[in-house]
C-alpha cells in the first residue's frame, strides 16, 4: 500500500529507484491509500476497468458491463447495464447512463444527460442537460442544466445556474456563484389497486313453503 506523497508517491507508483516497472499483463487493480485517491479512484479500485487513454477518439455508442475510465473524447453514449462506474476525465458528448453505479465528471461533459442509480460527483464541467441520480448530487465544479436527487449538495468552488429538485437535504456552501432555483420532489405516489366488489348470487333452490303461495 502506497503511502508517499509528491514526487516520492510518483516513485513508489514506478518502483523504489524512481524506474518504470512493467506494465502489468493481467491489468490487475492495485491498492492504493485511500486517502490519496481522487473521486474517480474511489470509484473503480477493486474491479476491472475499462480505460480509454488520453488522445484517443471515439465516435458511436458504448456500452460496459465493468467500470470505465474516460481520459479521451467520445461522441455518442455511454450506458452500463450493471452496477459499473463511469468516470469521465475527457470529454464526452453525449448521455451517461448506469443502473446502479456512479458517475464522476472531473473532465466535461457537454450536451447530455445523466441516469445514475447511485450517486454523482461534478468536479469538473457539465453543460446544458440534465442530471438525476437516485442517491446524492455533489457539484464543485461548473453547471448549467436541472439536478435531481435525494441530497444535493453545492461545494464551494461551484459556479453555475439552472434547477435543483432534491427529495431528502440540499445545501450550498459559502462562496458558491450559482443562479438556481430551488424546490423539493413530492414523494412517488403509489397506486393501490382495490379489488372490485363481488356480488353474491345466492343459488339455493326457494323455499317450498313460500313458493306454494
Amino acid at each position: 500500500m502506497f503511502k508517499k506523497w509528491g514526487s516520492e508517491m510518483e516513485n513508489a507508483r514506478s518502483g523504489n529507484n524512481g524506474k518504470q516497472q512493467p506494465a502489468n499483463p493481467e491489468n490487475t487493480a492495485v491498492e492504493v491509500n485511500d486517502s490519496v485517491k481522487t473521486a474517480a479512484e474511489k470509484i473503480t479500485v477493486g474491479k476491472k476497468i475499462n480505460t480509454i487513454l488520453k488522445g484517443s477518439k471515439l465516435i458511436g455508442n458504448i456500452n460496459v458491463t465493468c467500470d470505465l475510465e474516460l481520459s479521451g473524447d467520445v461522441e455518442g453514449d455511454i450506458i452500463s447495464e450493471k452496477n459499473s462506474n463511469i468516470a469521465i476525465k475527457g470529454t464526452c458528448k453525449g448521455n451517461i447512463e448506469t443502473r446502479e453505479g456512479n458517475v464522476d465528471i472531473d473532465g466535461v461533459l457537454q450536451g447530455g444527460d445523466i441516469t445514475a442509480g447511485n450517486n454523482v460527483t461534478i468536479s469538473g464541467k457539465f453543460s446544458g442537460g440534465e442530471v438525476r441520480a437516485k442517491g446524492r448530487i455533489y457539484v464543485n465544479g461548473e453547471f448549467e442544466g436541472r439536478l435531481e436527487g435525494n441530497e444535493i449538495e453545492i461545494g464551494s468552488n461551484a459556479a453555475g445556474r439552472g434547477e435543483l429538485l432534491y427529495r431528502e437535504y440540499i445545501s450550498i456552501a459559502k462562496g458558491a456563484k450559482v443562479d438556481v432555483q430551488i424546490s423539493k420532489a413530492q414523494q412517488e405516489l403509489k397506486v393501490i389497486k382495490t379489488p372490485q366488489e363481488q356480488k353474491v348470487v345466492d343459488m339455493a333452490p326457494p323455499d317450498k313453503a313460500t313458493s306454494k303461495a
